[in-house]
């Protein structure tokens, strides 16, 4: 019975968890996630004997949550229900950012452009991408309403065989923004061009980034996949 009351107390917020030693959570993420795990954040969950864990590994953060013996290890949301809010999508989209030099180099490897604004998202994109294609008309009234401008970065996957080729010609016949999406064959594959998309491939693919489209706003924040609303977009540029 006793137990049970001090679970209870856990819910109602009577407890406050001590989080483990930060190089202990470091060597648990090493073996359990692949890749070069970062672990950006460490904090306690009020209400909770647990250690929320905020660990990139590209560019969508990944939220865990361990006891302070680290007995346990929970992957999953967590819900604070008294106050209405999603505690692991807030983490999320906190941390779902980069940082201002990544944004700088984002602006040299920009290859189109769209709209003119004060205001601008780096929007990258594979030229076969159905995703990419149901985005774009959605982006660009978003964009003409809120004076942004896109700012295209070709990133073909190898899942669509056409689409490096269409980069790269578009790239070095200098089309315009009307073909970012459009079906054509590809003829103009200049060197100066493959040179461009292998940079693109290479410097996005160290950065995280794994699918489009992915967008990324002025602000340093993080959209990957589709949108689901304005709003989301709205985040972006705020």
């Amino acid at each position: 019975m006793k137990r049970f009351l001090l679970s209870l107390g856990f819910i109602g917020g009577l407890a406050f968890a001590t989080c483990p030693p930060e190089k202990d959570v470091k060597d648990l993420v090493g073996q359990i996630i692949r890749g070069k795990p970062e672990v950006v954040n460490l904090s306690p969950v009020k209400g909770l004997n647990l250690c929320q864990v905020v660990v990139k590994n590209g560019l969508r953060p990944i939220v865990l949550y361990v006891d302070k013996d680290m007995d346990y290890l929970i992957v999953g949301t967590v819900y604070d229900l008294k106050n209405r809010k999603n505690l692991t999508a807030e983490a999320q989209d906190r941390f779902a950012k980069v940082d201002e030099k990544t944004l700088k180099e984002l602006e040299k490897l920009t290859d189109l452009t769209y709209g003119k604004g004060d205001k601008y998202v780096y929007f990258i994109s594979d030229p076969d991408c159905p995703f990419c294609r149901r985005l774009e008309p959605m982006l660009k009234d978003w964009a003409k309403k809120n004076n942004v401008q896109i700012r295209h970065i070709f990133y073909p996957l190898p899942i669509h065989p056409k689409a490096k080729d269409k980069a790269i010609d578009i790239i070095c016949s200098g089309k315009g923004y009307e073909y970012a999406h459009k079906d054509f064959e590809p003829k103009n594959l200049c060197e100066r061009g493959r040179e461009k998309v292998e940079k693109n491939i290479e410097f996005l693919s160290k950065l995280g980034v794994s699918g489009t489209p992915t967008l990324i706003g002025m602000n340093g924040r993080v959209q990957v996949g589709l949108p689901r609303s304005e709003g989301e977009l709205d985040k972006l540029i705020k």
